[in-house]
């Protein structure tokens, strides 16, 4: 028996199509549905990577994918923004040279084949839901992405397309042993990581909160710092950042590189650390952490 081919891949070539409005654009700019339209078919066959708005100066911007130029241009012969009077509507071919932490840029998977496509959500056992949804909002900055008060249903993300939170309140209504299996997930080491910009600034602003720091900022062999915290309900998380460890006496100097401060501290750690002695030397009441050994 013949095997089915397996679909297509999306092409790896990305493209970006760009509309200046012209002075009377606004009279003539394609209503949001028919935009809608022509995006969606873009979506369905995997060519659509982003799309928004021009601000200065107003327009439209596309990006997606097609094999060479010549399928870009075929694909944006019903391009509702074309023909706008006026205007100005280019079409560049990009090439990225790198993607900042948690973009994708590649291409997803072939449709249909079966592949995993998307790392959605994480759950994590809570027992007050609105608590909780206040202390991962106010102390880790996420912002609510769903949430269904009828069904108890509340995501958490660092932003639209992040992997987020999904906060679950055991409910005795669930009936076993579901009910049970839950609640034993309650106050457990997750084996989430988070990734910051500053474990020094995260733990000052976890001491603020009042957060329950399980170990300190440590240096790695492997050259991450990191840092372990609870929160309310006991859920253990680690985050970490990726800036070089502090210099002991005797260690030899690091050479100076161009993205080094004036002061000759990196992405500014030095003026963190005036920072968190200034805001302790106010705040002697703030309560100090002990790392468990």
């Amino acid at each position: 028996m013949p095997r089915s081919p397996l679909p297509r891949r999306a092409p790896r070539r990305l493209f970006v199509r760009v509309v200046r409005y012209g002075a009377a654009a606004d009279e003539v700019i394609p209503k949001p549905h028919v935009v809608r339209d022509f995006l969606d078919g873009f979506d369905r066959v995997g060519r659509l990577v982003a799309h928004g708005p021009l601000v200065d100066p107003a327009g439209d911007f596309l990006l997606f994918r097609a094999t060479d130029r010549a399928e870009a241009a075929r694909l944006l012969r019903r391009d509702p923004m074309r023909e706008l009077p006026g205007s100005d509507y280019q079409l560049l071919g990009w090439s990225p040279g790198r993607a900042g932490v948690g973009v994708v840029i590649d291409p997803p998977p072939a449709r249909g084949s079966g592949r995993i496509t998307l790392v959605q959500r994480v759950p994590v056992v809570v027992r007050d839901q609105e608590r909780a949804i206040a202390w991962y909002r106010d102390v880790l900055g996420l912002s609510v992405v769903a949430h269904d008060p009828d069904t108890h249903y509340v995501e958490l993300a660092l932003g639209p397309g992040a992997v987020a939170l999904s906060l679950i309140a055991p409910r005795p209504e669930w009936g076993e042993p579901e009910y049970s299996e839950t609640l034993a997930r309650l106050g457990i080491s997750t084996g989430i990581v988070f990734q910051t910009d500053s474990v020094d600034a995260l733990a000052l602003r976890l001491e603020h909160a009042h957060a329950r720091i399980t170990r300190g900022v440590e240096q790695q062999p492997w050259g991450e710092r990191t840092i372990r915290f609870a929160d309310p309900d006991g859920n253990e998380f680690l985050a970490f950042d990726r800036r070089p460890a502090t210099a002991r006496p005797g260690d030899a100097p690091t050479p100076r590189t161009e993205s080094e401060d004036a002061d000759g501290s990196m992405d500014g750690t030095g003026e963190l650390t005036e920072m968190a002695d200034g805001l302790r030397g106010r705040d002697r009441s703030m309560p100090r952490r002990r790392a468990k050994s």
